[in-house]
């Protein structure tokens, strides 16, 4: 029993013992390696069987297309931002790279190399896990949580000895996720140039954080008057048609048509009057 006790792997169904082993939420065993196809970061004890599977199933995906997504951005700024950039938190490194446009971001630490794939983290999760309740009445709570300009939730806790000497720092990133409630990056530092590292990496993610609000802002504010200039637009070519005995149903749709593309963002602000030139 215990330490040498074998148990059935849910998934492969490889009998392991305690060492090579980790216990779900739902009781059942899961081995190191197939531990290693999930989120690194997911702890087991909060993650069912069905969570791990999807898990499983859907992180390559998940990475194919974050990493298709800096094909699709609009400016040099976006594209840079396909690089990795490295923080070394004292005893371990780890790079750290986004998108600000899709709100993404991904983090390769040493400690994980194992793993089968970077996982992809989304900045509309990034919020303590307490915004996550399922009771309507704090649902506001947790769309003002998201979208709160002005919050700095990646934060950093200093580790001290007894003497009051720094002995480590770790960065904590709150994430709202049935299977990760923080993100935890920790080392051991002893001075304050290392201990700036730390800070250096949380400032840098709450700074994307804001772009990422930023822009969806901005996106929402420019698709609002494209909108209403497309409604005025399609009203003025109805008026047209009627007055000239034209085609009033193909107009109205020719409208809808580009109210959906504008609002998927298949129209861009630039040639938003070569569209609508009459």
């Amino acid at each position: 029993m215990g330490l040498f006790s074998k148990e059935a792997c849910v998934f492969c169904g490889t009998e392991v013992g305690m060492l090579k082993r980790s216990k779900l939420q739902t009781k059942e065993y899961i081995c190191n390696d197939c531990k290693k196809k999930t989120n690194p970061f997911a702890r087991m004890d909060y993650t069912s069987k069905d969570n791990a599977q999807h898990m499983m199933d859907t992180l390559a995906q998940e990475a194919a297309d974050f990493e298709a997504s800096f094909d699709s951005a609009e400016n040099r700024f976006q594209s840079a931002e396909r690089s990795f950039k490295t923080w070394d938190l004292g005893s371990h490194r780890v790079q750290y790279r986004c998108n600000t446009r899709l709100g993404a971001f991904q983090i390769i630490s040493e400690n994980h190399s194992s793993y089968e794939h970077v996982p992809v983290f989304y900045f509309d999760s990034m919020i303590p896990y307490q915004f996550a309740d399922d009771n309507p009445q704090l649902a506001d709570f947790r769309r003002n949580g998201v979208m709160d300009e002005d919050a700095e939730y990646v934060t950093v806790k200093e580790e001290t000895d007894m003497d009051g000497k720094l002995t480590g720092c770790t960065v904590i990133i709150p994430y709202n996720d049935i299977c990760i409630r923080e993100i935890r990056l920790n080392g051991n530092v002893s001075d304050d140039s290392g201990k700036n590292v730390f800070y250096d990496l949380a400032e840098r993610m709450n700074s994307d954080r804001k772009v990422w609000i930023d822009r969806g802002i901005f996106d929402a504010e420019r698709k609002n008057k494209m909108q209403i200039r497309n409604l005025g637009d399609t009203a003025a070519a109805a008026l047209k048609a009627t007055v000239t005995g034209g085609n009033v149903e193909e107009a109205v749709k020719q409208g809808i048509d580009t109210a959906n593309a504008i609002e998927e963002g298949k129209v861009k602000q630039g040639f938003f009057g070569k569209l609508f030139r009459k």
